[in-house]
């Protein structure tokens, strides 16, 4: 799923500012600053294995590099907006996320499909392919405490509420067989199964609407987030702990589902002689009510200053994949300070500039955005008061 709603808020928080951590945009509430503040953050990544993100919705042309087991893609975007005071901030919020698996077999199929230069042959895919994403609005309220200890050491803690409206789920699964019998053709028995309310329930060559029914889809839901610093204060080292959606879920209402199966008995070819298949032939449509489970992303992180130098290790984690990374903070002045890093799931650079009343940050794996697998872009402003 490609979602392209990104909006541009207004935001945050600490003396250099807080934002959502990690290729996750994983929010910390323990960072919430005491300061009464106006503030809005944006942070977007996507990302994917296989080919240029340019490409990745579309016909998957150009270099194609996908790894030898489970091929991901990744889409990550978070925007809140509000006030914050006392270690509390009550904002605005949106969220879009999903996350795409497909295995080898699966991976090399689409492209050869998408390209037309032939297929193995004497070549059995098997396929196994899922994506889980969703995107929603609402608001959000969180509190930062800080716990005094005697000693060095000092704890905060945070929890954060969020209440969502849906916009956008997007589940689906395909497994099956196809065997190759030249170049330009195969024999396929796949199942796929696709829930989304974006499907035109209104034209029957997408969507047969049982008894000619057309719902209205709905969805709202919960999530609960988490997350602690601990500081050694003589030392300025701390280590970082949150968990964004710890519980959440989304209830979602006449949602259209299609079940379609590829078959023989669908197939069709074009003028060159390419197989395609017919899955309208074999489809079932429905409307569903679920509950989507919210899958819980975990940021971990490790910071040590050396000077005016601060070193982080850290790692984001959800649904079996890790994104490590590492990087390191210069303190330039008072001020302004700037910060690189490298993100090792995806092998970008991400590199940023800070002030305490704003921040951009920059991600890719490449500076020609037309061959690049994986960006991203955060950016922040924040207005005391």
């Amino acid at each position: 799923m490609k979602i392209n709603t990104f909006a541009l808020f207004l935001c945050s928080a600490l003396p250099l500012l807080i934002h959502a951590e990690g290729l996750l945009a994983v929010d910390n509430p323990a960072k919430n600053g005491q300061g009464n503040k106006a503030y809005a953050t944006i942070e977007a990544f996507e990302g994917n294995d296989q080919v240029a993100m340019r490409q990745y919705g579309g016909d998957w042309q150009g270099n194609y590099a996908p790894c030898s087991g489970t091929n991901i893609g990744l889409l990550s975007a978070r925007a809140e907006t509000g006030v914050q005071w006392q270690g509390y901030r009550l904002g605005a919020l949106y969220r879009a996320e999903a996350l795409v698996q497909a295995n080898r077999d699966t991976s090399d199929l689409v492209q050869q499909y998408n390209i037309s230069q032939g297929y193995d042959v004497g070549r059995t895919y098997q396929i196994d392919y899922q994506i889980k994403g969703f995107e929603a609005s609402g608001a959000r309220l969180s509190k930062g405490f800080q716990l005094a200890f005697n000693g060095p050491w000092q704890l905060d803690i945070g929890v954060g509420l969020s209440y969502l409206q849906g916009q956008r789920i997007k589940l689906a699964t395909a497994s099956g067989q196809v065997v190759t019998l030249n170049t330009q053709d195969f024999s396929a028995g796949v199942k796929l199964t696709e829930t989304d309310n974006k499907i035109d329930t209104g034209n029957q060559a997408s969507f047969n609407a049982p008894y000619g029914q057309i719902s209205t889809p709905s969805g709202q839901g919960y999530a609960i987030d988490a997350g602690l610093v601990l500081r050694h204060q003589p030392s300025g080292a701390s280590v970082e702990l949150a968990v964004a959606d710890l519980a959440g879920q989304m209830d979602w209402k006449n949602v259209p589902r299609n079940v379609s199966d590829y078959s023989t008995a669908t197939k069709t070819y074009d003028a060159n002689g390419y197989v395609h298949f017919d899955p309208a032939a074999t489809r079932i449509s429905s409307y569903q009510s679920l509950t989507q489970t919210l899958d819980p992303k975990l940021w971990l992180a490790a910071n040590y200053p050396v000077g005016n130098f601060e070193f982080q290790g850290a790692t984001s984690y959800t649904q079996g994949y890790w994104f490590p990374q590492a990087g390191v903070k210069y303190q330039i002045s008072p001020l302004w300070a700037i910060n690189a890093d490298v993100d090792f799931r995806f092998n970008t650079v991400g590199l940023s500039v800070r002030h305490p009343w704003f921040y951009l940050a920059l991600r890719t794996d490449s500076t020609n955005l037309d061959v690049a697998k994986a960006y991203g872009l955060s950016v922040g402003v924040n207005i005391p008061f």
